[in-house]
């Protein structure tokens, strides 16, 4: 099955009984780039300006009127435990909001290579795991580091290509079959006028967070040549095919279909 591959940013989030808000941004894990959460900015409907919901309560994904559908009511979204999106998200934090919600804790299941490219514990592999025993979690805090990474964080770094800078991130895509960020779309406007692209973050070579830059195993003149990202619509399966192509790399999509 073809995943939706799409900036879901300002997308709609859709209750059981109503809407909640929209997306504003979104939590990753920096060493597998699994989406961990939505960022929904609910406006004035309640105190607090933003709640975090994890890909596990999604039910649909739907880009022709850019909503996702939630198997939770609003009142649920309204008692969720209180998180400041401002600060980094903490390890206990995690606990309490998925001990609400009742969610299967992300950080104690076993990696999967369900992509074939990335280990990576997708909602899916979660599922499938739910029969078996799992620890308390609330037992399981003896290391408080996450990877959480807010996506608004790293819109704006630099791109680096093996031969110089090519731009900057503007905004990443989501692939919403496996909850992965798939791509990053790239700003090349200081030297390709008017051009966007795409990179995979399998072809990132290293990302210096502290001076906010993305190095990629390419030159500049390969990502002037590759196809142009169509911000009007959803990335298809023929333009991947193009990109991949172009760079001379595997499909990821295959090798998902051979570890399955």
């Amino acid at each position: 099955m073809q995943g939706m591959i799409n900036n879901l940013q300002g997308y709609t989030v859709q209750a059981t009984d109503g809407d909640v808000g929209k997306v504003d941004t979104i939590y990753f894990d920096d060493e597998t780039w699994a989406v961990r959460y939505l960022v929904v900015n609910v406006g004035n409907w309640l105190l607090t300006d933003q709640v975090l919901l994890s890909p596990l309560a999604v039910t649909r994904v739907n880009p022709d009127d850019e909503t996702i559908s939630v198997s939770l009511t609003r009142k649920q979204v309204e008692n969720s435990p209180d998180v400041d999106t401002q600060k980094p998200v903490g390890r206990q934090q995690e606990i309490a909001l998925h001990n609400f919600y009742g969610w299967d804790p992300y950080w104690l299941t076993a990696p999967t290579y369900s992509d074939g490219l990335t280990a990576v514990d997708t909602p899916h592999t979660l599922r499938r795991n739910q029969t078996q025993a799992e620890p308390d979690i609330a037992t399981q805090v003896e290391e408080p580091k996450t990877n959480l990474r807010s996506s608004n964080e790293v819109e704006g770094y630099y791109i680096q290509a093996s031969d110089g800078e090519i731009g900057h991130v503007e905004k990443f895509l989501v692939d919403t079959e496996f909850w992965l960020i798939r791509y990053l779309v790239i700003d090349t406007r200081n030297w390709l006028p008017g051009k966007k692209v795409v990179v995979s973050p399998d072809w990132i070579e290293n990302i210096d967070w502290a001076s906010s830059e993305v190095t990629i195993g390419m030159t500049r003149d390969q990502v002037k040549a590759s196809p142009e990202y169509d911000k009007q619509g959803m990335i298809d399966r023929a333009y991947e095919q193009r990109l991949y192509d172009h760079y001379d790399e595997a499909v990821y999509w295959q090798k998902a279909e051979a570890n399955r």
